[in-house]
């Protein structure tokens, strides 16, 4: 390996010990070479760096910094088993978003290999597990990367998810209120929320019991605006009356 390769790939590796992603034409910028230079120099460097949606990002980093790193230790089990029923709602030929968070990752665990889908996605810790599913066709909707979820924010007026239609949602949540509807920490993940709700003909909450009774700062949906509603066993039981009642499909 020349020297200037050498040090361009330390530079990134250098680059990447605070952020968990950073986007190649930034990234390009920054080392003054051209982005196909760069894409050569990662194919020659593949054990430790890797290209994902436009984005370069360390092997083996699969976690993050955010709550993502603080949740994702937090009621496995339960979302475990909340990945293993959504998944089996998935058919050959869907198409299905996959929402930040912890419990989405679990999701996309339980897909058979062989089935063939396609997936969009928002977040880096999803599209990590995403592609490792080699009969997947990935749509990444990309925009400012916020390390703390994980989540691609997009500023632009229209984006993909704008003239995607859905098979299915699976929208996670941090708090399920009967008074004050469903919510998140991060008001950057509530847009993208809010439209993927709209474009999709099953819309999916992933909820595990803790979030239940809880009310986080950014609101985006009320309880009866899902179809669905995947959770564990643990779930009170003033919430599986009200599902009910809602006319929604409750899976524990």
């Amino acid at each position: 390996m020349d020297s200037r390769k050498a040090e361009r790939l330390k530079l990134i590796q250098q680059a990447l010990q605070d952020q968990n992603a950073i986007h190649l034409k930034e990234m390009a910028a920054l080392l003054d070479v051209s982005e196909m230079t760069l894409r050569r120099d990662l194919n020659h460097f593949s054990d430790h760096l890797r290209l994902l949606g436009g984005y370069i990002t360390r092997i083996g980093n699969d976690s993050g910094d955010y709550r993502v790193a603080e949740q994702d230790t937090r009621h496995v089990e339960e979302k475990r088993r909340i990945g293993k029923l959504a998944a089996s709602l998935i058919q050959a030929g869907d198409t299905v978003f996959f929402d930040c968070g912890t419990t989405s990752p679990f999701v996309v665990d339980f897909i058979p290999d062989a089935l063939e889908f396609t997936a969009v996605c928002s977040s880096l810790n999803v599209l990590l597990k995403l592609q490792n599913k080699p009969n997947c066709h990935i749509v990444l909707c990309g925009g400012t990367f916020h390390r703390k979820n994980q989540v691609f924010e997009s500023s632009a007026e229209s984006s993909i998810l704008d003239s995607v239609r859905l098979t299915w949602a699976f929208v996670t949540a941090a708090g399920v209120s009967q008074a004050f509807g469903v919510t998140c920490f991060n008001f950057n993940e509530v847009e993208v929320k809010q439209k993927v709700m709209r474009q999709a003909q099953q819309r999916v909450l992933l909820a595990d019991f803790s979030k239940f009774d809880t009310v986080r700062t950014a609101h985006f949906a009320a309880l009866e605006d899902f179809q669905y509603v995947v959770s564990d066993k643990k779930i009170p039981r003033s919430y599986k009356d009200v599902i009910q009642a809602n006319g929604a499909q409750l899976l524990v």
